[in-house]
C-alpha cells in the first residue's frame, strides 16, 4: 500500500499548474493511494467506500502543511496494512469526525441542558482540530503523547478553564473506551493540570461608584438609566449573578417593614441538581425600592419581559440573559473596566463580607455556592483578614 501526497493547483497557480508536485504555493494538498494486492483493495473499499475504486482513491488532506499531510499519508498506510493483518477490522475504526457526531448526539440524548452541551461541543471542535492538524483521522490513532502535546492553552488561558475542559476531553474519549470503540483510554493516565488558582477580586468602593456614574454617559436612554441601575445594585447587594438577577421574579423581592429580602428557591444554574441551591439574602433598602419602582410592563418579572410566549421556558432566559449582558458590557466599557464582567459585582459582595469577618460558610449560603467553591475563589481575602486577627491577638499578650 502507497499514499503519496500532492498539489491540486488552481488554475491562476503559474508555478505549480504543471507540476503538481511544486508546494511552494498555497494550493490545496491532497492524498493519493493505491493499493498493490487483491487484500489491500479489499481493505480500502472497506476504509473509504465513497473514494475507492478498485483500490485507488483520492482524498483531501485536510490541511496545507506539506509535514501534516505525510503523516496523515503514513496513518492511512498503517490502517490498511493492520486491517490486511488482521490486527484491527474496518468496523472497528470510527474517525474522529464520526465520533464527534456520536457523542454530541449522545449527550443531547441524555438530556443535557443546551449551554453545557454548547460548551461540550466546542470541546470537541478543539479534539477534531488537534486531531486534523497531527493527521489523526482514526479515534484510536490517539494517544497520550497526543493529548499532552496540544496546545490547549491556546483556546483556554486560565487554570479553571484548563481544568474544566481537562474534563470534559476525558469524558469523550472515556465514553468511547466504555462503549467498546477505542481498546484504551489515551486519557486516563492524563494527570490534572496544575496552574495557580484564580484569584477573583471585586470592585472597590470607588471604583463601583465609577459604575453607578458611567450609567449617565453609556448611552442608555431616560428609561433604560434606572433598569441597568437596579440590575448592578441588586448584583451588588444581592450577590446575584446574571442569568438570575435579570429573571428574578417580583415575588422573589420580600418586603417587611423598611426591610428587603430577595428569597430565590434555587438558582437557576443548579436548578436542575438534587441539591437545590437556596438564596435568601437582605438588601438596602434603597436597592429593594428601587426593583419595586421598575416598571417594564410585565406583572411577573422585574427585568425581563417573558420574551415572546411569556412561559419562562429556558431558551427565553438564555435571551434574556444575552440581552443584558450586552447591556452591561456597554456600562463597564463605558466605565473603563474592559476587562471585568458581570461576575465581579458578585465577588464584590463575597469579598466584602469576608472583609468584615464571615465565614466561608457565610459567604456561600449568600451566593448559593457550597462552602469548596467559595475557599477556593476567596482564601486569598480570608488570608489578609486572618493575618489581621493575628496580629490583634499577638498585641493583646503584651498587655
Amino acid at each position: 500500500m502507497n499514499v503519496t501526497v500532492y498539489k491540486r493547483h488552481s488554475a491562476d497557480c503559474a508555478k505549480g499548474r504543471a507540476n503538481r508536485a511544486y508546494s511552494k504555493c498555497g494550493c490545496r494538498l491532497m492524498l493519493e493511494g493505491s493499493a498493490t494486492t487483491d487484500a489491500e483493495v479489499r481493505a480500502v473499499a472497506s476504509v473509504y467506500p465513497g473514494f475507492s475504486k478498485r483500490g485507488r482513491f483520492r482524498l483531501s488532506a485536510n490541511t496545507r502543511n506539506m509535514e501534516d499531510a505525510k503523516q496523515t499519508a503514513r496513518t492511512i498506510e498503517r490502517r490498511v496494512l493492520d486491517i490486511v493483518a488482521g490486527v484491527a477490522s474496518p468496523a472497528d475504526q470510527m474517525t474522529v469526525e464520526r465520533a464527534a457526531v456520536v457523542f454530541t448526539t449522545a449527550k443531547r440524548n441524555a438530556g443535557i441542558e443546551i449551554p453545557t452541551l454548547q460548551k461540550l461541543e466546542k470541546t470537541v471542535a478543539r479534539i477534531k482540530d488537534f486531531c486534523d492538524a497531527d493527521g489523526l483521522m482514526y479515534l484510536d490513532d490517539v494517544n497520550l503523547t497526543h493529548i499532552t502535546g496540544w496546545n490547549w492553552g491556546r483556546f483556554f488561558t486560565t487554570t479553571h478553564s484548563l481544568t474544566t475542559n481537562q474534563e470534559r476531553v476525558k469524558s469523550f474519549f472515556r465514553y468511547f473506551h466504555n462503549a467498546g470503540v477505542i481498546a484504551k483510554n489515551p486519557t486516563a493516565a492524563w494527570t490534572r493540570v496544575k496552574g495557580k488558582v484564580e484569584q477573583v477580586s471585586g470592585f472597590t468602593p470607588v471604583q463601583y461608584q465609577h459604575v453607578l456614574d458611567a450609567i449617565l454617559n453609556a448611552g442608555f436612554s431616560g428609561a433604560m438609566q434606572p433598569r441597568i441601575r437596579a440590575l448592578v445594585e441588586l448584583m451588588r447587594h444581592g450577590g446575584l449573578a446574571i442569568i438570575d438577577a435579570c429573571t428574578i421574579e417580583r415575588e422573589n423581592i420580600v418586603r417587611n417593614g423598611n426591610d428587603y429580602r430577595i428569597q430565590l428557591a434555587s438558582r437557576q444554574k443548579t436548578s436542575k441538581k438534587q441539591h437545590r441551591q437556596a438564596i435568601d439574602n437582605a438588601i438596602p433598602r434603597h436597592v429593594g425600592t428601587a426593583l419595586v419602582a421598575v416598571l417594564n410592563g410585565n406583572p411577573r418579572y422585574v427585568f425581563w419581559n417573558g420574551g415572546r410566549s411569556g412561559d419562562g421556558s429556558d431558551v427565553e432566559k438564555r435571551d434574556a440573559v444575552k440581552y443584558w449582558q450586552k447591556q452591561i458590557r456597554v456600562l463597564l466599557d463605558a466605565a473603563g473596566f474592559a476587562k471585568a464582567t458581570s461576575h465581579k459585582f458578585r465577588h464584590t459582595l463575597a469579598i466584602e463580607m469576608i472583609r468584615h469577618g464571615a465565614t466561608f460558610e457565610d459567604v456561600a449560603a449568600a451566593l448559593g455556592n457550597t462552602v469548596g467553591v467559595v475557599a477556593q475563589f476567596y482564601s486569598h481575602e480570608w488570608a489578609k483578614v486572618r493575618v489581621g486577627k493575628t496580629d490583634e491577638a499577638i498585641k493583646a499578650t503584651w498587655k
